[in-house]
């Protein structure tokens, strides 16, 4: 399957809360076509809406249009698995006091929205249940939000009849149904004539100045992969409406979408000097190296978010926690560029910051750096430079993943009347046994 990486720099943010990232998928040729803004994550706790947008980032190509999509409105109550670490963030978009911890989201939210080139929203959620107009059960009738597509008027200006346009939505999601009772029903709320929640939405503040605005939301009580293929299908419906083309390389099922959901790619890279792969990886790892200051990241999933909980670091894929990082804090060096190994008795060149396969050993050759293989024991060594060493000499509670096949070599800066400095990390991963077969940070 072909993967299209998007790797997105983001400075790592300490205080709460934190803001929201953008991502612009554009047809090479730009158009003039108004931009189909999608959001999710407004709340922390909705994981098939910000998974979904995740996926379109990642996996979906723009052929003709212009799509924004923001994926972590409220990225920390996300961090969290929280509704609203601060409250409902979408019950703040009509009068809010500055002194409130959202105000400068909310703020930074509408003028997203208002932009001159934004025409048309899609707003993601999860909700309880199965919407249905009138009692059927406990789980099927008219307080329940799950599975239903959410207008809060029935017309606005140059789109007049916004009840049919949705329709055309629903109906799309409907032909393509995994169950009858998932079917998807319109919702009109009327905000205007008193819904006094909904007046304080994010659609409805779209809704008053002329966007095109529908929410969508995937039931909680379905599968986290049957959650985001309903939203996926809302998505392709709404791209549609607006006449843009696209296309994705993946087959939309749920088999497809789980593994999409669990990528085996997903990685993470730190300071431009570590690249640690997140998949199967184990939940805890020891004295980690954490830059005293400047700490950055980027990931190839747009959900992956590095951060500092309580005396650790966490890395989470969405509210997923993912591994925890007990830190070595240390300055940083960026001198190290690139290294020499001799992987399987064949010499090669690498960038720092390398995931690197081997079938039976490796060696650091010709450096002038400390070395140190996290999990080899050989005693009375201040360095593993020119030392072959095998995967028989590694201890596997030393490495990162639960497979017991990958494992940190660490390289550190030494001069004299000075502390070390941390000079880049590699992954030699013994999974495979291809021997030539590596995946490059650069």
């Amino acid at each position: 399957m072909k993967k299209l990486l998007f790797f997105i720099f983001l400075n790592l943010l300490y205080s709460q809360p934190i803001d929201f990232s953008l991502y612009k998928l554009e047809s090479k040729n730009l158009t003039n076509k108004p931009v189909l803004l999608i959001m999710s994550g407004i709340q922390g706790d909705e994981p098939g809406a910000f998974n979904a947008t995740s996926i379109l980032i990642k996996y979906y190509k723009i052929i003709d249009g212009n799509v924004w999509v923001v994926p972590n409105l409220n990225q920390y109550s996300i961090l969290k698995n929280n509704r609203g670490i601060y409250g409902d963030m979408n019950r703040k978009f009509a009068n809010l006091d500055s002194s409130d911890p959202d105000y400068k989201i909310i703020q930074n939210i509408k003028k997203l929205i208002l932009d001159e080139n934004v025409g048309s929203i899609l707003h993601l959620h999860d909700g309880s249940g199965f919407y249905r107009d009138k009692y059927i059960s406990n789980l099927l009738n008219q307080n329940r939000w799950g599975n239903c597509s959410i207008i809060d008027q029935n017309s606005l200006l140059e789109y007049n009849d916004l009840n049919n346009n949705i329709s055309n939505i629903v109906n799309h999601i409907n032909e393509n149904l995994l169950n009858e009772i998932h079917r998807f029903h319109v919702r009109n709320t009327n905000t205007a004539n008193g819904d006094s929640e909904q007046l304080k939405s994010l659609t409805y503040f779209a809704t008053l100045n002329k966007k095109l605005a529908y929410a969508s939301e995937a039931s909680k009580s379905l599968p986290l992969g049957e959650r985001v293929y309903y939203h996926l299908l809302a998505i392709e419906g709404m791209l549609k409406l607006m006449n843009i083309e696209f296309k994705r390389d993946f087959t939309l099922d749920i088999k497809s979408i789980n593994n999409l959901i669990n990528d085996k790619n997903t990685n993470i890279v730190i300071n431009d000097i570590i690249e640690l792969p997140l998949y199967n990886i184990k939940p805890h790892l020891n004295y980690f190296p954490i830059p005293k200051e400047n700490l950055k990241f980027y990931s190839n999933t747009p959900i992956v978010w590095l951060f500092k909980d309580d005396k650790n670091f966490r890395i989470k894929n969405g509210n997923k926690n993912l591994v925890s990082l007990k830190p070595l804090f240390i300055e940083f060096d960026d001198s190290l560029k690139n290294i020499t190994l001799d992987i399987d008795n064949s010499e090669i060149e690498v960038p720092i910051g390398t995931i690197i396969k081997a079938k039976n050993s490796f060696k650091i050759t010709n450096l002038p750096y400390r070395v140190n293989v996290i999990g080899f024991q050989q005693s009375g060594l201040n360095s593993e430079v020119d030392v072959e060493i095998k995967r028989s000499d590694l201890l596997n509670k030393f490495a990162i993943d639960k497979n017991n096949t990958k494992f940190r070599v660490e390289f550190y800066k030494q001069e004299k009347n000075k502390k070390d400095e941390f000079a880049g990390m590699i992954i030699i991963d013994f999974s495979e046994t291809n021997k030539d077969d590596t995946q490059k940070l650069h």
